[in-house]
């Protein structure tokens, strides 16, 4: 009977083991690919510019021009040859119910204007070729008639600047500025008046509370404490 070769067969198993695992070892193991990750790029934000400091705009406020003042020595404009002054004339003062009044005779065809606080003035019709008016206001007290003649126009001078300083106005006819209180034109009459008073007693109000009452035709005299009428 043969005898098994147990021994050889262990020899030749345990030097395949050891050839099988010396080629594993020399073998690189493959590592499996892995795709390189692709950066994000993340949309950055839009900046926002701050707007530029704006600068404070101070309204430019232009000096008033005005038109010059007029030369109170020069002569003014003379009127037109076939121009005359209209005629404006006090012809009576009366009481009517205790109101004063003034008539008054202009020229047929003349304007008038009153110049004076409270006054009032009226056509009262014609009479010997003339406009009767009568005018009305408080009593014992001073007012104007300014009577023009509409067909003798005087001729005005344009300007562009018409602004007078303070306590001026702008002179259509000579343009410039003045003080005058109320110039009159050339073609222009000014009628000076005074109501009356009608008040007929004065020394009647015998308390002077009473007579300051009716001032503008009384007044109150404190050496003799009594009501007299105004002078």
């Amino acid at each position: 009977m043969s005898k098994t070769p147990y021994p050889g067969i262990l020899s030749g198993l345990s030097l395949l083991g050891v050839i099988m695992a010396c080629s594993t070892l020399s073998t690189p193991v493959r590592q499996p690919e892995t795709e390189t990750p692709v950066p994000t790029i993340q949309p950055t934000e839009t900046a926002t510019l701050a707007p530029p400091p704006t600068e404070t705009v101070i309204p430019f406020t232009a000096t008033p021009e005005f038109a010059p003042i007029c030369d109170p020595d020069a002569a003014s404009n003379p009127a037109p040859s076939q121009c005359q002054l209209p005629i404006a004339e006090q012809r009576s003062d009366f009481c009517t119910n205790k109101k004063p009044y003034n008539l008054i005779f202009i020229n047929a065809g003349s304007t008038y204007e009153v110049l004076g606080e409270g006054f009032t003035c009226s056509d009262e019709g014609m009479k010997d070729g003339r406009q009767m008016i009568t005018c009305t206001g408080p009593m014992a007290s001073s007012y104007a008639l300014n009577v023009c003649d509409p067909a003798c126009a005087i001729p005005t001078i344009q300007a562009e600047i018409t602004q007078c300083p303070q306590d001026h106005r702008y002179d259509d006819l000579r343009g410039c500025c003045t003080q005058e209180l109320q110039p009159v034109a050339q073609n222009c009459t000014l009628l000076s008046l005074q109501t009356r008073s009608c008040v007929v007693n004065c020394a009647e109000f015998t308390k002077k509370a009473a007579c300051e009452k009716n001032s503008f035709a009384c007044e109150w005299d404190d050496s003799n404490d009594v009501c007299q009428l105004r002078r």
